[in-house]
């Protein structure tokens, strides 16, 4: 029994020894605390001194942790993270200095503050003050990039860059940017940059002793940033120099101007706009000169435009136009539905309650881009033409009065109607269509030709412009009657009437007429039969 306590009590001495021993530091390498993934070091720790009550919200993590209790510091190594409130720190190897409050990140290393994430080399960051440095550093914000040799957070949302470098273009090494000795970017806000010099491929184009860039989200009126290159077809080219204007919440607009070496310029114009409940819409400009060959060119343009528009009690305005001068204008564009566009079209539709019913007013017009060769033969000269063909109808009305019985036409709501009253049974209906329309196969055809003008070649017999109008009527009355509670007596006239500018032989302002008459009737037997069929009772 007595070796049995001897034996224990050596084995509990050594114990004591042992635990005594690990919490005795080495003041010069430290002791690898392992397994510590995440601390939070708060001011009732016992390696904290007066001083440092701020290091209370400081989190830190890493797959090594070294303590020096001497000079108060704390080494991380091997994917090293610090927080601080808003701001977290990355790298390889990070040292905290309690003492002075501050924390060293070497080698490659990553800085977020908020939303704002800079990548780089050895950081250096104040916890007292949250003042921060980094080297060789790059950012990203929602239009652009910016990089610089030293980049130092100086304010809550602001930073310092020297020998800048302002960019929208994303690759690796950007083919444009604006290059400054002096960089100041307010986060979601602004950069502002003297002087600022603007290369092209590295090489300088133009420079101004300072610039300011708006790079707040939404909408910003001011001058964008414009977009330089190179390709084989276009040689040189500077897109986008453009000015964006936002009128409060309801519209804005941009103007942009291309410039390219080879194939000439585009000026575009892009506005939107809406009212809530009310209206809304945009509209789309361009105008290009297109260089096809030495002393040879064209202008080519395209207006594009949609809009709605509510004004109450069901009644509306659409349109959606679409008007362009040939596909030419659209071979550089970026989509291929204008690319491989073989036809366009416009219309406009008025829509308006009207007498229990909808009146319809619209227009179409419609664009052929592929055309054929024709040949014409004007003032004694046949000629041979590229003919795109345009089809346009204006208007075309229609309204339809479904079937309504008479007496809504000389009684009120108030007014009774007898059981017994014959007239009750009498209804009526009404159509009314009205519409203009015709072609054009002529390449400079006027407005006037386009709209209703007729003109043929010398022949009498082809014409390069027609057109047509015509106005139908349609209506009936009809009664209906049950006799004796089982016969269905029905009665109806109806007529269609018909006016037209000129008919197939060219006779002016005819008409055309057609009516008829019905009488039916109908009744209905009912009854049953039982089957014996075990399947079905009765029918």
């Amino acid at each position: 029994m007595k070796e049995k306590m001897i034996v224990l009590m050596v084995a509990g001495l050594l114990f004591c020894w042992v635990l005594a021993y690990t919490q005795n530091t080495d003041e010069g390498n430290g002791l690898p605390l392992a397994d510590t993934l995440y601390t939070e070091i708060s001011a009732n720790d016992s390696l904290l001194t007066a001083d440092s009550v701020i290091i209370d919200s400081v989190f830190y993590s890493a797959d090594t942790l070294h303590y020096s209790e001497v000079t108060e510091k704390i080494l991380l190594s091997g994917n090293a993270s610090i927080k601080y409130h808003s701001s977290n720190i990355k790298s390889d190897t990070i040292a905290i200095d309690i003492s002075g409050k501050q924390a060293f990140a070497k080698g490659e290393s990553m800085m977020k503050d908020g939303t704002q994430l800079i990548l780089g080399e050895n950081v250096f960051y104040d916890l007292d003050t949250q003042w921060g440095l980094l080297s060789q550093g790059a950012s990203k914000f929602d239009k652009g990039y910016y990089y610089g040799d030293e980049i130092r957070k100086i304010a809550k949302r602001a930073f310092d860059i020297d020998n800048g470098i302002f960019t929208t273009c994303d690759a690796l090494h950007p083919h444009f940017y604006i290059g400054t000795k002096k960089l100041r970017v307010y986060h979601n806000d602004k950069v502002v940059g003297k002087p600022i010099i603007f290369y092209v491929n590295h090489f300088p184009v133009m420079a101004f002793p300072f610039g300011t860039f708006t790079i707040k989200r939404g909408r910003q009126s001011g001058i964008l940033v414009p977009s330089p290159g190179w390709d084989e077809v276009r040689g040189k080219y500077l897109e986008n120099i453009a000015y964006y204007y936002a009128y409060k919440n309801y519209a804005d607009a941009t103007l942009a101007f291309d410039y390219f070496e080879k194939t000439g310029w585009e000026l575009s114009l892009h506005s939107q706009y809406i009212k809530r409940y009310i209206f809304n819409g945009n509209f789309d400009a361009i105008l290009q000169k297109r260089i096809s060959g030495p002393q040879h060119y064209t202008y080519e343009w395209n207006i594009k435009s949609k809009h709605h528009h509510d004004f109450g009690n069901n009644t509306t305005f659409d349109a959606n136009l679409n008007f362009v001068s040939s596909s030419v204008v659209w071979e550089a564009s970026t989509d291929p539905t204008e690319r491989l566009a073989e036809k366009i079209t416009s219309s406009m539709a008025y829509k308006k309650p009207f007498l229990s019913s909808m009146l319809n007013i619209r227009a179409n017009y419609n664009h052929d881009l592929l055309g054929d060769d024709k040949q014409y033969v004007i003032d004694g000269d046949t000629l041979k033409m590229h003919v795109e063909k345009k089809d346009i109808t204006l208007p075309y009305i229609s309204y339809s009065l479904p079937s309504k019985p008479f007496y809504e036409l000389f009684l009120t709501e108030d007014d009774e109607i007898p059981e017994d009253a014959w007239w009750k049974s009498f209804s009526y209906s009404y159509n009314f269509k009205a519409a203009q329309g015709g072609y054009t196969q002529h390449p400079d055809a006027t407005f006037g030709e386009i709209i209703w003008n007729n003109f043929e070649d010398d022949d009498g017999i082809t014409f390069i412009n027609k057109h047509n109008a015509g106005i139908k009527h349609s209506g009936s009355v009809k009664y209906s009657y049950k006799m004796k509670g089982w016969l269905n007596l029905t009665q109806s006239v109806s007529g269609n009437e018909a006016w037209f500018d000129r008919d197939k032989n060219d006779k002016q302002w005819v008409r055309g007429s057609d009516y008829s008459a019905n009488t039916s009737s109908s009744f209905s037997l009912y009854g049953l039969r039982k089957l014996t069929t075990p399947y079905l009772a009765a029918v």
